[in-house]
């Protein structure tokens, strides 16, 4: 019985055998090759062709290897070839066939070309192409309905089949995107995916290489991941995303820069959201690490936790083009922006220049954000933040800066702030303060020179309609209250100024030592008062051992001038003078008037006025000296101090 059972079952092996030998030489591949040419040309409309040999396989794996196929343009395109691919593999676990897991060992794809071409009127080769093989379809019938198989609850019946893929390879691939429309450019060249075997629910390695190039920046393009998807395709999952990223363009704010992505990203196809955990972001130098989030689901929402090392802001702002401009005199030429010279010619043609035009808040209606940034260092220009905390909300158009804090040049930056894109033109209003930063670093890069020494406390509050130029200097209004600590101002030394007003009506003739030019001081209060275009001052006083100085004035932003008048006084205990001489100064008033421009305002000291004060405190012991105090005279002294005021 044993021999009869192996003999049947050779015999059965042997007819298996001799049964594919068979097809093999019973299948002729030439005509189906020709078949394919002739169906491929009837669905597309245009002229194909396949070179080299159709080869198929029967066992232990169904298959074929298919040569060069080329699916050519029309005439009216640039490029000859519209899809061209060298070779093609596609084999099949011929047992697998006989169950409900269908194996596919393997597709590689070599050399696929696609050139997409856009002409000047605006026809394009893919549309032409896919509207051919895709020609709009007709509405379902309700006998097409009633034939799908739909499940008790309602979704359609899941097919009792699986597919394994267990290799995917494409080599050599490109594709191009030419638009003669606007001369735009783009290729992605030597690209290449390969994919390992592929189930359901089971991770996936998954590697990608491309180059790409457009009219003015060329990228190369590294990756590498871990793909799983469930069988209801409710979850995808990147593991181990490693992304690289190599840039060289005029577009780009430096020439090069490398960009390297890791982490690990989850897409929830249900509710819409993608999480990123361990994100690792390089740009260059500035790495960003932390974890986000963004929901799809309604509005794009997007949440995150981040934490930046050092940013250097000029690094990363796009470098202007000088052009050189030839005055009217013949004089030599001058180096001007190309920012500058459009904005003049836009003055020119009567439109309305940037400093009128409102920005486009639209986008911030589109978006919902929330979370925290922290940067360990941000330089812009000369100034330098430490330690930046950063913790803001975006929610239908309203953005709040819940929090803003930072290291400051020893002190403290504190800002919150608000800006709601929803009114037209959209408003704002900024909390800020500064909590004992020492000034002199501050105001030194703010002024471009040294003015103020001291530690400075900051108090401002300010609100708008607006985000012009134009708005924001006319329309915001506030206040703005500073307070200065053991400090100094620089460029005039106040006091000894006072001692020479003194030195002039005194008997002894002043012979202090040279002394640094600024004006010391323990305690300095700057208020102003913003409305109007204008900075109006509330309260200045400044108190010092030997001297005493307050002040009123005003700055206008709009003509970006300034004009205060101080008055300094003695204090009661400075030194080095009788108390004859105390008697008479005490009460004077030094004028300081500071006017001019920001950036060259002038200091000039009014002796006149000081003199003209003495004058009329002394007035009556003068004329008695010198007139005498006859009672007729009185009509002499009117007229006398009538002239001198005249002269003062």
């Amino acid at each position: 019985m044993k021999k009869i059972l192996l003999g049947i079952g050779g015999l059965i092996a042997i007819i298996i055998v001799v049964g594919f030998i068979a097809i093999k030489f019973l299948v002729n591949e030439e005509l189906i090759k020709d078949n394919l040419i002739t169906q491929a040309k009837q669905f597309t409309k245009q002229d194909v062709t396949i070179e080299g040999n159709l080869n198929l396989t029967f066992y232990p794996q169904i298959g074929f290897e298919l040569g060069k196929v080329t699916l050519f343009n029309k005439h009216e395109y640039a490029d000859s070839k519209q899809i061209e691919v060298k070779s093609i593999q596609v084999a099949v676990e011929l047992m697998s066939l006989f169950t409900k897991t269908i194996v596919v060992t393997n597709v590689d794809v070599d050399g696929l070309t696609i050139n997409v071409e856009t002409l000047a009127d605006g026809r394009n080769n893919m549309d032409v192409l896919l509207a051919t093989l895709s020609p709009p379809e007709k509405p379902l019938s309700n006998e097409d309905i009633q034939s799908i198989k739909v499940t008790s609850e309602g979704d359609i019946a899941k097919s009792e089949y699986k597919f394994v893929i267990k290799a995917v390879s494409i080599t050599n691939a490109q594709l191009s995107l030419n638009n003669r429309q606007d001369g735009t450019y783009h290729k992605l060249s030597d690209s290449s995916l390969t994919v390992g075997e592929f189930a359901f629910a089971k991770p996936v390695a998954i590697t990608l290489a491309a180059n790409y190039r457009t009219n003015e920046l060329t990228a190369k393009l590294k990756t590498s991941m871990i793909l799983t998807i469930d069988e209801q395709f409710n979850e995808i999952k990147l593991a181990l995303l490693d992304n690289k990223l190599a840039l060289t363009g005029k577009l780009l704010p430096r020439p090069e820069m490398n960009i390297s992505l890791q982490g690990d990203m989850t897409y929830d196809n249900v509710y819409k959201k993608m999480t990123l955990a361990g994100l690792k972001l390089d740009v260059d130098e500035l790495s960003i690490t932390g974890d986000l989030s963004v929901d799809v689901f309604s509005k794009p929402s997007l949440e995150y936790n981040l934490a930046m090392n050092t940013l250097v802001v000029d690094d990363w702002l796009p470098k202007t083009e000088s052009v050189p401009v030839q005055k009217k005199n013949g004089s030599k030429a001058i180096a001007t922006s190309k920012n500058a010279t459009q904005t003049s010619t836009g003055k020119q043609s009567g439109k309305k220049s940037p400093a009128d035009v409102e920005p486009d808040l639209s986008v911030l209606s589109s978006v919902n954000q929330k979370g925290s940034l922290t940067i360990t260092q941000i330089k812009q220009g000369e100034y330098v933040l430490n330690n930046i905390k950063v913790q803001s909300e975006l929610k239908d158009g309203v953005f709040q800066l819940t929090k803003l804090s930072s290291d400051l040049y020893e002190g403290k930056l504190m800002v919150k702030a608000l800006l709601d894109s929803n009114k037209k033109p959209a408003t704002f209003n900024v909390n800020s303060t500064l909590e004992k930063v020492q000034s002199e670093q501050l105001v030194t890069i703010a002024a471009g020179k040294k003015l103020l020494t001291g530690l400075v406390d900051v108090d401002v509050r300010i609100s708008g309609k607006g985000l012009t130029t134009t708005k924001l200097k006319s329309a915001t209004k506030g206040t703005i209250n500073t307070s200065f600590t053991d400090g100094a101002v620089l460029g005039m030394n106040v006091a000894q100024e006072v001692r020479k007003a003194i030195a002039m009506f005194s008997s002894k003739s002043e012979t202090t030592a040279d002394e640094a030019e600024q004006t010391d001081f323990s305690v300095m209060v700057a208020n102003f008062k913003l409305g109007g275009g204008k900075l109006t001052s509330t309260k200045i006083d400044l108190a010092s051992p030997a001297i005493k100085v307050d002040g009123k004035g005003y700055v206008n932003l709009i003509r970006e001038h300034l004009d205060f008048r101080f008055n300094a006084a003695v204090a009661e205990n400075i030194g080095g003078q009788s108390s004859s001489t105390m008697k008479k100064v005490r009460d004077l008033r030094l004028p300081i008037d500071v006017k001019g421009s920001f950036s060259a305002p002038s200091i000039k000291v009014d002796f006149g006025a000081i003199t003209k004060q003495f004058a009329e405190k002394e007035k009556d012991k003068l004329l008695e000296k010198y007139l005498g105090s006859d009672e007729k005279k009185d009509e002499l002294k009117g007229k006398f101090f009538k002239e001198l005021n005249r002269l003062f």
